[in-house]
């Protein structure tokens, strides 16, 4: 089966509308490497995507497709939320082909308080829409628990929201 899916897609049948689950790295050097006994993991929150350091070839959450989207009207709601708080937005396929897209909802934790140092935003959702065909609108929803917007306090030993 996976045959006639990777025929579908490098012969131009289907669009891809994959992301990458992780990040690809530009050299060995930004490579995480193993150690013989034990690993320290010393990166605390900013490991992955998240690494101020690491060069990066191809980011978390890549993807290619054989159409292109564009994300208009994007609002945050708390009001009629059924969570602590949601996002909407229509996403419409501009391109001459049909597709689907993959749209990721990245939040910047503010620190106020000094409990963790992480600059980068943290991936918290995502939504893949059906196949739309070109110039085809969808409007997307996201919901967001309280917890998806807290970052764990070891001290406290508690989950504390942003």
């Amino acid at each position: 089966r996976s045959g006639g899916a990777w025929a579908s897609v490098l012969f131009g049948d289907r669009s891809p509308s994959g992301k990458l689950p992780v990040v690809m790295p530009s050299t060995t050097k930004d490579l995480v490497a193993p150690g013989k006994d034990d690993i320290t993991y010393e990166e605390g929150l900013e490991t992955s995507y998240r690494s101020p350091v690491l060069r990066i070839a191809f980011p978390f959450g890549h993807g290619l497709s054989y159409t292109y989207f564009e994300i208009e009207h994007a609002w945050v709601f708390v009001e009629g939320c059924p969570e602590a708080a949601c996002v909407k937005a229509n996403i419409t396929n501009m391109g001459s082909r049909p597709g689907r897209e993959v749209v990721q909802a990245y939040i910047h934790l503010a620190d106020d308080d000094g409990i963790y140092e992480l600059k980068a935003p943290v991936l918290r959702g995502f939504y893949k829409t059906a196949e739309l065909k070109p110039g085809e609108l969808e409007e997307i929803s996201l919901m967001f628990m309280a917890r998806d917007l807290s970052v764990y306090d070891e001290g406290a030993h508690a989950w504390r929201q942003r």
